[in-house]
């Protein structure tokens, strides 16, 4: 089985779970998410993340990519700022798709491959990518894709995490490409400006993003307990199994980033 085999099924599995169904709300949501004084739960935490690499689009409308849509939330998500017929969704798991296709009937998906696009150049005003890129092989191999397929002005906006230099002999074990392992932020923005984007721009949310979901994770088998939600002899298994996840993404993720990059106007002639 290949490392992509091997995310795929992972990821299939995690979106059938009940845990991961009530943790989520069943929302479709599969991300971090941006915590900030409004977000109380990690679906709302999850629609704060969408909402910001949105702004970082300076013109709303045209033609709108979600790259790796999974289950579909971030897509629906699209549909407050873009009208239905102008999104379109990507995944390369059928059972994403299929959940995506069921949340977001009024959107365009199609079965593809990051790194291997199957549309014309130049068809896009937007592409967006939310916590996928460094599972691709590769990471570069997508932003010159992305590039491609943007029209002249087009932005791109991308939620991704920089991972520890340990996790190196693991990578691929991890379904993380060597080649995505980055050392640092510096870096990562040259693989913008490389690819042929301008207007770089790269924030470090990891206290926003992933330091939220770690804390909110951390806790939340007993609020749901409180609640009502969770019975006791539940909710002390979850709690270990979070707080072990939690710790797990603190040691392995050196980083949480959100980056926005613009294609370049072609000159008139």
């Amino acid at each position: 089985m290949t490392a992509q085999e091997r995310m795929v099924r992972m990821y299939d599995r995690a979106i059938v779970s009940d845990d991961y169904r009530q943790y989520y709300e069943d929302s479709g949501f599969y991300n971090f998410g941006y915590w900030d004084d409004q977000a109380k739960s990690q679906r709302e935490a999850s629609e704060a993340l969408v909402d910001q690499l949105v702004e970082k689009i300076p013109s709303k409308g045209g033609r709108i990519l979600d790259v790796a849509c999974g289950p579909g939330a971030t897509t629906k998500r699209l549909k407050r700022s873009y009208a239905p017929e102008m999104i379109t969704g990507i995944n390369i798991s059928q059972a994403q798709l299929a959940e995506a296709r069921r949340r977001a009937p009024d959107c365009r998906f199609e079965l593809m491959d990051a790194t291997q696009l199957d549309f014309p150049a130049k068809q896009f005003d937007g592409v967006i990518c939310v916590e996928a890129a460094f599972h691709f092989d590769t990471r570069d191999r997508f932003l010159r894709e992305a590039l491609r397929v943007l029209k002249p002005g087009g932005s791109l906006v991308i939620a991704d995490m920089l991972f520890r230099d340990f996790l190196k002999p693991f990578a691929e074990f991890g379904q993380v490409p060597r080649a995505n392992l980055v050392p640092n932020i510096e870096s990562y923005r040259n693989r913008l400006t490389a690819a042929g984007f301008e207007a770089v721009e790269v924030q470090d949310a990891t206290r926003a993003c992933l330091g939220g979901f770690r804390r909110h994770l951390a806790t939340w088998p007993a609020s749901e307990r409180k609640r009502g939600r969770m019975k006791l002899g539940k909710s002390i298994a979850a709690s270990f199994l979070s707080r072990a996840i939690a710790s797990y993404f603190g040691i392995v993720c050196k980083a949480y980033l959100m980056a926005s990059a613009r294609k370049p106007m072609v000159p008139l002639h």
